[in-house]
């Protein structure tokens, strides 16, 4: 007898039933393993218990003795998922938010139990068909659906307030102007993801490429309106810091290597640590010295850089560049550059990045754009010879008040002590340390 196709409803308390039977099979050789995440499998039982469709499940059908037994073609997650919840496997928690939270289905009242198993599944049966011919449906099913992404898959197991907070801000039209987001990045929600990604660094700290990014969506897909509205405001005012800084430079955003996700990641998680320290900026700043430092970095830092600490930074852009230890390690070095305008005098060890950085310049760029290779101690205008830690040290004058690698000078420490009035630094001539004050603090 040829095969043949019946299309019908089916209560899911007939499922329930032809499985308590034992007349189901749930997972065929051919099927995929089980991969849903317990957020879809509860979403999925929501959407029962608002009477919503679900897509067609597709069942091979065969006699065995009289009686019809059924073997899952498409839809066994589905119905996985809906057998465990009958037998109480899981309860209705986050993302499910309704006035059911925390129940299993069986401390469901009566009718909505009753409602819930008189929920109709639209089924397709085939009958008379071989395995060849069932193998062959199996694949043209699902030859024509195209895989969901990670994100894709959040929007559909997590909707909730983090979700809508990431659409919003994805939105944002500096995200255009700066170029960060391709066309393919917003067609598979790769910019939704990516927003994200930042909002979780507002609320954690870095993190580890997106492997937490599941535990955001869930944690915060029920969000009060003031913290969502507090985010939202610590996010945008980022943005605000990073257009004026680039307005500021030579080349907006759009045409440096920042508007690259780890480069901004970065960027942006290093203003994030200066805002949370209390320090801001405003349109009143004298930005020159942070638009060449910007200009420097974007010049110089290469795989390939003579400059150490600039090619470290590139590689770590790469080379496991959304793991938390390069994103930190970049974070931090951004975060030094941005200190001198942010807050003023820099710490030791910011001094010491920077002494490395400009003496590998020094010493390895002959470029018209690169400080010059000798340099004059503006102290005692001699040349300085030796760049050693001991013997030179960087400072900056007393006339300035931003502190960058483009407005350093490299001073003799003798020279410092004798002229200490005519130069900022953290160098004390006396002790060889020292504190930072209120005045340099600004």
């Amino acid at each position: 007898m040829r095969w043949r196709w019946n299309s019908s409803g089916h209560p899911i308390s007939d499922i329930r039933d032809w499985n308590n039977a034992k007349r189901l099979e749930i997972r065929p050789d051919f099927q995929r393993q089980a991969v849903w995440s317990s957020a879809a499998n509860i979403l999925l039982m929501d959407s029962i218990l608002q009477n919503i469709p679900m897509p067609k499940i597709f069942f091979k059908a065969l006699i065995r003795k009289t009686d019809t037994y059924r073997i899952i073609i498409d839809g066994q997650q589905r119905i996985k998922a809906i057998l465990s919840f009958l037998n109480d496997g899981f309860e209705l928690a986050e993302p499910y938010n309704g006035k059911y939270i925390g129940k299993k289905f069986s401390e469901l009242p009566e009718d909505i139990q009753e409602d819930f198993l008189s929920y109709k599944i639209d089924i397709n049966e085939i009958r008379n068909a071989s395995d060849e011919i069932v193998r062959e449906i199996y694949s043209r099913v699902n030859k024509y659906n195209i895989a969901l992404n990670k994100q894709e898959l959040r929007r559909a197991d997590y909707p909730g307030a983090f979700l809508r907070l990431s659409e919003e801000l994805s939105q944002t039209d500096f995200f255009d102007e700066a170029k960060v987001f391709t066309i393919a990045n917003r067609r598979r929600m790769g910019d939704v993801e990516y927003i994200s990604e930042l909002l979780s660094i507002l609320l954690s700290g870095p993190q580890d490429k997106k492997k937490s990014l599941d535990a955001f969506y869930l944690k915060y897909s029920v969000w009060d309106d003031e913290s969502v509205n507090q985010i939202r405001n610590r996010f945008n005012k980022i943005l605000i810091d990073i257009n004026t800084i680039f307005l500021n430079c030579e080349n907006y955003i759009s045409k440096t290597r920042f508007r690259n996700k780890a480069d901004f990641y970065s960027f942006f998680a290093a203003i994030n640590e200066l805002h949370c320290e209390g320090f801001s900026i405003n349109t009143n700043f004298n930005f020159s010295m942070l638009a060449e430092d910007i200009e420097m970095l974007q010049n110089n830092i290469t795989p390939e850089s003579d400059v150490e600490l600039f090619s470290e930074y590139a590689v770590k852009c790469v080379s496991q560049g959304n793991t938390i230890n390069s994103r930190n390690w970049r974070k931090e070095f951004l975060k030094r550059i941005l200190h001198g305008t942010y807050v003023g005098m820099h710490d030791s060890d910011t001094i010491d990045q920077f002494h490395d950085i400009l003496w590998d310049l020094y010493t390895s760029c002959t470029d018209v754009d690169c400080p010059a290779y000798e340099q004059e101690c503006p102290a005692c205008n001699i040349e300085i010879k030796n760049y050693e830690k001991d013997i030179v040290t960087l400072a900056w004058l007393k006339t300035d008040d931003y502190f960058q690698l483009s407005n350093a000078w490299f001073v003799h420490l003798d020279c410092l002590k004798e002229k200490e009035d005519l130069f900022h630094s953290r160098i004390d001539p006396k002790q060889m340390k020292l504190p930072l004050s209120k005045k340099d603090k600004r």
